[in-house]
């Protein structure tokens, strides 16, 4: 079989018909000569005539056999035949073979990974290179191709592959085939390839490739089995006047098909504490929670893992929290009581073992304040000295509650509205409670609040727009957080307000005293490839690292202790759930099959013959020349 690597030339063989057009209209005519006898003269004409059209007719199918076979050689034919398979010679050629190793690739298909499998073809195309081939290797993780992403003659060192791990930080297909094309350029050689070895999880891909591109896949697997667990975290609930502490997470069914008897366990700080069983319907998200009983202050960590066998790099979901049985709240404010719902709340947040006390005068100071965990103002009117010891406490990141009464002042209002960025313009007091509209549900303070167009709200302040909203009603922001600072716009006194003996309300109080606290007690999960930064920054495998200045990146999940904090650090599990590649519209960018072997190395079962189809044009050259000067001495 003849294949073509320019295929995109060979309309110019077309051009063989201007010699034919030029012998049919350039003609010579002979000139009539008249003699006396023209017996001889004609017998000789006819033997000259024919010899005549035999030789234009070997200089016409030369000059047609030029232009074709320099179409020909230009469009760089290569011959490929089963009878060639015994060969093991191919033009010199650069290649890069990438092999995927995405947390989606250690999928078990039968009794093997994908990775696996990704692993037997890349040996089997090792054993396919020569000696004069270029070869470069790469992978999805960035840091294995700065380190072993160089170009090297011949066949490639297979340890550097058998040691190959999975990566939870992976680079989309995009880059890495782009960066394998820019690789590629660089190298001098006219055949280039780009081989791909993957599960072919659905993702980017560039709109054009100028290198010939093949993906091959590990294995036809569609439908996978693949049940993850995803954001755990701590959660707040208030039930009869009490705090109940939970951890909830995410179970979610990937596949098609029912998955019966999941087992899932919570493992806290290095002891296993409970374990339980459900069932989950295909592609159910169920949310599951474990109770917890601590009976100890201070950090604690864990997972909540989910057992799954086909694909276990994303059963765990780590988290942190920091537990204080005993906070101290200042409550500054001009009242000499505070407001029942308010006090309830506090109680609850303070514990039996915790405390919060009612400042009424401002002759205080910031030493005074940092003594506490947090700081409620809740005021009338703010005094310079007061605005000056809130600024600096805000300028040392300190978080503070500020609560909007019916009757701030307009001094106070100016103040608040500097701070939050926002304007104030009255009170409002509406006929009847107006809905809810929007509770953000990314950030901790407003995240467990379901269902908010059930929920009423009526007597706050109304402001400006504010892109830091956590509660809005329409338009109209009702709580607002910036940086670690928070301001409730309702009155916590109102006796019309049904959003504060709303169920959502004690946890969203909550959540809002465990953000602006000093002890830093809400810690969000951050993702793998996020940035860390501290004085000292330990690893979940227990290795430390003193950054200094500069940002560390979180390379795999797990528990990361910085500082005197704990990080939890979790997947993005973009690959959890599987959906195969669609066919490619990319340029030069194919899917091969179970065949795949036909088709790489593009003679790898013969040889490109433009170069001997050049060298005929050269005999047809000097045939031509040959005949043209034996004519003429004749």
């Amino acid at each position: 079989m003849i294949s073509f690597l320019n295929s995109g030339i060979l309309f110019l063989a077309s051009a063989i018909v201007i010699p034919i057009l030029i012998y049919l209209f350039a003609k010579k005519r002979p000139k009539k000569i008249v003699f006396s006898t023209i017996r001889f003269i004609k017998e000789s004409q006819q033997q000259q005539k024919k010899r005549i059209n035999l030789k234009n007719l070997i200089l016409l199918l030369i000059r047609m056999l030029i232009i074709l076979l320099v179409i020909l050689a230009i469009s760089r034919p290569a011959i490929r035949s089963e009878i060639l398979t015994s060969s093991s010679t191919h033009p010199k050629t650069a290649l890069a073979i990438i092999i995927d190793n995405s947390y989606s690739m250690n999928y078990l298909v039968d009794t093997q990974t994908e990775m696996e499998k990704a692993k037997e073809i890349a040996f089997k195309i090792n054993e396919m290179l020569n000696e004069d081939d270029v070869v470069i290797l790469l992978t999805a993780d960035e840091n294995w191709n700065e380190l072993h992403g160089n170009s090297t003659f011949g066949k490639f060192d297979t340890d550097l592959i058998k040691e190959l791990k999975i990566t939870s930080k992976s680079l989309s297909t995009k880059d890495v085939l782009e960066n394998a094309e820019k690789k590629l350029s660089e190298i001098h050689l006219p055949n280039r390839e780009i081989i791909m070895i993957s599960d072919l999880q659905q993702s980017e891909l560039p709109d054009q490739m100028t290198i010939p591109t093949f993906l091959i896949p590990t294995s036809d697997i569609d439908d996978r089995v693949n049940i993850s667990c995803e954001k755990s975290r701590l959660q707040n609930e208030i039930v009869k006047k009490g705090l109940q502490k939970k951890i909830s997470f995410e179970l979610v069914n990937h596949s098609n098909s029912v998955q019966q008897d999941v087992i899932y366990r919570l493992f806290l700080d290095g002891n296993t504490i409970s374990e339980k069983v459900t069932d989950l319907q295909p592609k159910q998200l169920k949310t599951e929670t474990f109770e917890l009983e601590l009976e100890t202050e201070g950090w604690h960590s864990g997972y909540v893992e989910v057992k799954n066998e086909r694909l276990i790099f994303d059963n765990r979901s780590f988290f942190s929290f920091f537990h204080d049985a005993s906070l101290r709240v200042a409550v500054l404010s001009d009242l000499p009581q505070l407001p029942l719902t308010l006090d309830s709340i506090l109680e609850i947040y303070t514990g039996d073992d915790g405390t919060y006390d009612l400042i009424s005068t401002d002759e205080l100071n910031s030493d005074f304040l940092k003594t506490y965990d947090n700081i409620i103002v809740y005021k009338r009117t703010f005094s310079p000295r007061l605005e000056f010891i809130l600024d600096d406490l805000q300028s040392k990141n300190m978080g503070i509650l500020f609560i909007a009464d019916e009757n701030l002042n307009v001094d106070s209002q100016d103040y608040l509205a500097k701070k939050f960025s926002l304007q104030f313009s009255e009170f409002n007091h509406f006929s009847s409670p107006v809905k809810l509209s929007y509770a953000n549900p990314y950030h901790p303070i407003s995240r467990e609040i379901k269902n908010v167009e059930s929920i009423q709200i009526n007597d706050f302040w109304k402001t400006s727009k504010s892109a830091d909203a956590l509660l809005k009603s329409a338009d109209l922001p009702v709580a607002i957080q910036k940086e670690k600072s928070c301001l409730w716009l309702f009155d916590v006194a109102s006796l019309q307000n049904p959003f504060l003996l709303n169920n959502a309300f004690p946890v969203f109080a909550y959540n809002s005293l465990r953000f602006t606290s000093q002890s830093d007690l809400i810690i969000s999960s951050k993702k793998v490839g996020d940035q860390l930064s501290g004085s000292l920054i330990t690893l979940p495998n227990g290795n430390e690292i003193t950054p200094g200045n500069k940002k560390v990146i979180s390379e795999v999940s797990g528990i990361y202790k910085i500082d005197d904090k704990l990080i939890p650090v979790n997947l993005d599990y973009a690959e959890s759930s599987y959906s195969r590649l669609s066919k490619p519209h990319t340029k030069n960018l194919q899917v091969l099959e179970t065949d795949w072997q036909q088709n790489i190395l593009h003679s790898r079962y013969g040889f490109e013959i433009w170069k001997y189809l050049l060298i005929f044009v050269l005999i047809l050259f000097a045939l031509e020349m040959f005949i043209v000067k034996k004519e003429e001495t004749k």
